[in-house]
């Protein structure tokens, strides 16, 4: 799926954003750490409350989820360029690692005001928006850069190919069109805003129909992470019926800005996003999924870890997305579900990222074990979240944190479980991967691809 080992400007650039998005996944992890922590019985008392809780998960939310995901996009555009970077591309990096420096600072110099709004919840400071600001501002030139440069390579004699690159650089165009378009939705929003609005309500608007349009970029960067950790050891589909697949997938949010007629606010406006993501977001994904797993066995072949953890995640996330009735932590075990797939689909295909960038891949015994760790990990505070939220256990709050024996407490415990299980899958993450990309201390195999 990538394009031959990269060296030179769009080598170092690729690199750089894969810095980035490691990074940030390792920053979140140790917000994640104090996160599980104060939901467990017994141990919350030894943190400060309810809004150290909710500062230390609007981190976590922003580190883990935009800035990992993003900056693993940006690689994934780079290593796709059939030309080098220019002083755009970079200009995007050094934008996007200022604006997650400055959040993750933030709560250092500015009010700790979080707001738990959906997809983004934010602290209410200059400092944090400040930062949230510049890294969207990088995120849009990166995904228009790569969408202009693309449609040019297309629309020259000759520019397509007829095989999985084609389809693994359609659907990077595609990822970045949605981008796009979820970023217009953003600014849209914020123009119509109902007058008067502020706080909470402001943000749950504004990110409310962007944030369901984002995440079939997710979904996308997903499948074809899945496609380049199955073929070529499997038959895959055509080329042809690939590209339609991911252009189904996607269509939906391409023609979501549609529902901004009935103004931003509004019932039709929450309700006909609610219904995008509900009824036309997880089909395509999960078809995908099983045919994959199908065609390998068929094969005879064993699924990559990677794509296995993350199918099986994905899997259980939609069921208990269909059990979800009210704000409880059900809500919580459901994304955990689906955002964890991405994030491991992501982890287990930066490791042939690290080959194509001319560094040592880990061994693949360390390589299952740390994509287990995580996974399993993220199965048990899935288990956790769902036997607290089933018993009311409401979201966004660190709860009843007094030790008795009951199914919510002994569900927190399962959460803190896999809390500490999936952090240990993050920091093997981040020891392998920065091995290899540290300055000096990478092997690099010259002479080779």
């Amino acid at each position: 799926m990538l394009r031959g080992n990269r060296s030179g400007a769009a080598g170092d650039l690729a690199m750089a954003w894969l810095v980035l998005a490691t990074a940030a996944v390792a920053a979140s992890s140790l917000f994640a750490i104090l996160i599980v922590m104060a939901r467990v019985p017994g141990l919350g008392y030894l943190f400060p409350g309810t809004e150290f809780y909710r500062v230390a998960l609007t981190l976590h939310v922003n580190l883990s989820q935009w800035v990992w995901f993003m900056a693993f996009a940006g690689a994934l555009w780079t290593l796709s360029m059939r030309r080098e970077p220019g002083t755009w591309h970079w200009v995007s990096l050094v934008l996007a690692a200022s604006g997650a420096v400055v959040m993750a600072v933030s709560p250092a110099f500015g009010a700790l005001k979080p707001l738990m709004s959906n997809y983004f919840p934010v602290l209410d400071n200059a400092w944090f928006l400040t930062g949230l600001g510049i890294s969207a501002l990088a995120v849009l030139i990166a995904s228009a850069l790569h969408l202009v440069q693309a449609t040019r390579v297309w629309l020259r004699p000759g520019g397509g190919k007829g095989d999985l690159e084609s389809v693994a650089d359609f659907g990077l165009w595609l990822a970045a069109l949605v981008v796009v378009v979820a970023l217009l939705v953003l600014a849209i929003t914020g123009w119509r805003m109902p007058d008067g609005l502020e706080g909470l309500a402001f943000f749950e608007i504004l990110f409310w129909g962007s944030g369901h349009i984002w995440q079939f970029c997710l979904t996308t960067l997903m499948l074809l992470a899945w496609l380049g950790l199955s073929g070529p050891r499997i038959d895959l589909l055509s080329p042809a019926i690939l590209r339609r697949l991911l252009f189904l997938g996607v269509l939906p949010a391409v023609l979501s800005p549609l529902l901004l007629y009935a103004g931003a606010g509004s019932v039709e406006y929450f309700s006909g996003f609610t219904y995008l993501m509900q009824w036309t977001s997880w089909q395509v994904p999960l078809f995908f999924g099983v045919l994959l797993l199908i065609r390998h066995r068929q094969a005879g072949v064993v699924p990559e870890t990677g794509f296995s953890l993350s199918l099986g995640l994905l899997v259980l996330g939609i069921l208990l997305g269909t059990q979800i009735n009210g704000q409880t932590t059900l809500v919580t075990a459901h994304y955990h579900g689906t955002i964890g797939a991405v994030t491991l689909a992501f982890m287990g295909l930066t490791y042939p990222v690290l080959g194509h960038l001319d560094c040592n891949m880990p061994s693949r015994r360390a390589i299952d074990w740390q994509l287990r760790f995580y996974g399993y990990g993220i199965l048990l505070m899935m288990a956790g979240l769902a036997g607290a939220g089933l018993m009311g256990a409401p979201r966004k709050a660190a709860g009843n944190v007094a030790v008795e024996f009951g199914i919510e407490s002994i569900s927190r415990i399962v959460l803190g479980l896999g809390g500490s299980l999936a952090t240990v899958g993050i920091l093997m993450f981040l020891f392998l991967v920065l091995r290899q990309l540290w300055p000096g201390a990478a092997v690099r195999r010259v002479g080779h691809g």
